[in-house]
């Protein structure tokens, strides 16, 4: 009797390891991210029970010239928090809101690993009709 339980519970353990872990998608997008133009790095943690990024590197000092409140139109972008919100979707994708400072708008915006160091960075409008992507870096 010993040996079949030992047996047993070597047999789930086995069973166990083999069966693949799903990784948490918010954990694997928490880092520092280059965009593809590399003029901006965004520093994504988690805020709260979602993910939020803000800038924290530019090339080049700039202002949100395009931010639709004109006394806004003359801070830096530097600290500027551009993505709120962000959480996984019925599939696994993280999905939330992502604030351009090239046009002043807020986007639908979806967040997705391609590899282990890419982020596909999707915002749309129109339900998702209309998108652009962005493939971010992730940096040390």
């Amino acid at each position: 009797m010993k040996w079949r339980s030992l047996r047993s519970l070597v047999l789930a353990g086995a069973l166990a390891a083999a069966i693949p872990a799903h990784a948490d998608p918010m954990t694997q997008v928490v880092g520092r991210w280059r965009d593809s133009d590399g003029e901006s790095e965004i520093a994504i943690a988690r805020c709260g029970a979602a993910l939020c990024g803000k800038i924290v590197w530019l090339k080049e000092p700039r202002i949100d010239r395009f931010n639709p409140k004109e006394e806004l139109r003359t801070r830096s972008l530097m600290g500027m928090q551009v993505l709120s919100g962000f959480a996984p979707d019925a599939n696994g994708i993280l999905t939330g809101n992502g604030y351009n400072p090239a046009d002043g708008k807020t986007y639908r915006t979806t967040l997705e690993l391609s590899a282990p160091d890419a982020l596909v960075v999707r915002g749309c409008v129109l339900g998702g009709l209309i998108c652009d992507d962005d493939t971010w870096t992730r940096q040390p």
